[in-house]
């Protein structure tokens, strides 16, 4: 019985007016009043005159004093006794110019000028420096700087914490990558591996900021800015979410995480148990860490929240949207698919198949592949899986221990490793196995000395891998004995695919 499903099978492609006193003045100043002759009363008090009053004398002390100019005692009782009894000039004069009064008539004749002039307060240097990298005069940042796993699973942490991020209404930090992992201490930034354009379109209402531009900002900054750092992990002993208070990172500590390189000043540190992974509940975790993370300290609320994360499960509801790849990688996995279709994929995670049974499943995957080419003539195959194509060392990092087994069966397969990386053996008996190497994938990068690490490691390559397979014709995957049964990287394919169906 064949150790090999056909996973897939389907072929996919890819208030004082002006009014009120003039009327006031009319009612008043009468014809009979002898303060002043006719004419010095329509020079002195003319509509302009009066209103121009209002716009700029509108003090309680000027209009105190106008009144006490204009409306002497012998003018007031003149004008009573034509005109109004003395108690209404009295609440004519308590109701009208009081504070209140006055005091809206400031905040609606004040020009545009004198408010223009109100609000231009300088900003201090690092009030400047912020709005150059968060468009705000305050930044408030959630950094968490190590995802644990490779770059499928940490692809998916990142994911979840886009939600912490937009519960905290806090800029999300995009960590560097490298070497298949999303962490701090990685070499290269975000858009190495992704396509942050693309990103924000995904999530509008989030803003980012890479690493790099993160690690300006601090060493810009005249006043460090002020850190929290939380640190989240499994713990069996207790059964519920608990925060307890952390202890504070020596210089060592800091070094070895790579934090020690941003002018930070950590004040506070929290540790956040996640409890039994199996009975957590992801809505109440974000929850509860949300409200901690929220609640501000004495002096106001942290602006750099930073984040040690060590569960290898996510911990917050995820996102089914993988985070897109950088163009170049998608340019490289266009070329290689272009050249193979139609083909059949094929994904082997050897490290957790029996090793003894290994060859055999080379034998069976060659039959298998073979009657799939018989029955849909498809020439061409293409061979992703953890066996170390470069002769460096495995695509993962929990694949440490390659035995006999292991290289006879990529001999069977018509594999076998030179001085530097795999080789097909041009044999009629063997199917042509293509792999990254052989479809020169990622030569640019290959020939730069500042990636060698890079495809020393598993990292790029295996991305490149994954779209490859996504876009196949055919998906084949091993089964329980012959391969790793749970992988994320193999949920991923085919949930891809899945999508790419729909």
């Amino acid at each position: 019985s064949t150790l090999y499903e056909n996973t897939i099978d389907l072929s996919l492609e890819i208030p004082l007016t002006g009014d009120t006193i003039n009327s006031s003045f009319e009612t008043s100043l009468t014809e009979d009043t002898s303060l002043e002759t006719e004419d010095t009363i329509n020079s002195s008090l003319t509509e302009d005159t009066i209103n121009s009053s209002l716009e700029t004398l509108l003090t309680e002390d000027t209009i105190n004093s106008s009144l006490e100019t204009l409306l002497t005692e012998d003018t007031i009782n003149s004008s009573l006794e034509t005109s109004l009894t003395e108690d209404t000039i009295n609440s004519s004069l308590e109701t009208s110019p009081t504070e209140d009064t006055i005091n809206s008539s400031f905040e609606t004749s004040l020009t545009n000028d004198t408010i223009n002039s109100s609000v231009e307060i300088p900003l201090t240097e690092d009030e400047k420096i912020n709005i150059k990298y968060c468009q705000e005069k305050i930044c408030k940042f959630l950094f968490p700087y190590q995802q644990p796993e490779q770059e499928t699973r940490a692809n998916i942490h990142t994911r979840a914490y886009i939600q912490l991020a937009r519960t905290l209404n806090r800029t999300l930090v995009l960590p560097n990558v490298g070497s298949s992992k999303v962490k701090a201490c990685s070499l290269y930034p975000f858009d190495f591996y992704y396509n942050v354009d693309a990103l924000q379109k995904q999530y509008p209402d989030i803003r980012f900021i890479t690493q790099p531009k993160f690690f300006e900002w601090t060493k810009e900054r005249k006043v460090r800015p002020i850190a929290q750092h939380s640190w989240m992990f499994k713990d069996l002993g207790n059964q519920k979410i608990i925060k307890v208070e952390g202890v504070e990172f020596g210089h060592q500590t800091k070094k070895s995480l790579c934090i020690g390189q941003f002018n930070l000043n950590i004040t506070n540190y929290k540790v956040i148990h996640a409890g039994i992974e199996k009975k957590l509940n992801k809505e109440v975790m974000l929850k509860f860490v949300t409200d901690t993370l929220k609640t501000p300290p004495m002096t106001g609320e942290y602006e750099v929240i930073m984040i040690l994360n060590k569960l290898p499960r996510e911990t917050f509801p995820s996102i089914d949207k993988v985070i897109p790849y950088s163009p170049y990688i998608i340019k490289e996995s266009e070329k290689i698919i272009n050249k193979l279709k139609p083909y059949i994929a094929i994904h082997w995670r050897m490290e957790s198949g029996q090793p003894s049974l290994i060859p055999k499943c080379a034998k069976n995957l060659i039959k298998t592949v073979k009657k799939i080419q018989n029955l849909y003539g498809i020439k061409n195959v293409y061979l992703a899986g953890d066996f170390p194509l470069n002769n460096v060392r495995t695509q993962s990092e929990t694949f440490r221990k390659i035995t006999k087994f292991h290289k006879e069966a990529f001999k069977i397969l018509g594999l076998y490793n030179s001085s530097d990386h795999m080789k097909f053996v041009n044999s009629s008996d063997h199917i042509k196995f293509n792999t990254w190497i052989s479809m020169d994938g990622l030569s640019q990068i290959r020939k730069d000395p500042m990636y060698n690490r890079e495809i020393k490691k598993p990292g790029i390559q295996g991305i490149l891998d994954k779209l490859i397979c996504i876009n196949a014709n055919f998906f084949l995957r091993g089964r329980k004995g012959c391969a790793r049964v749970s992988s994320s990287f193999t949920s991923t394919i085919i949930g891809e695919r899945k999508m790419l169906k729909d």
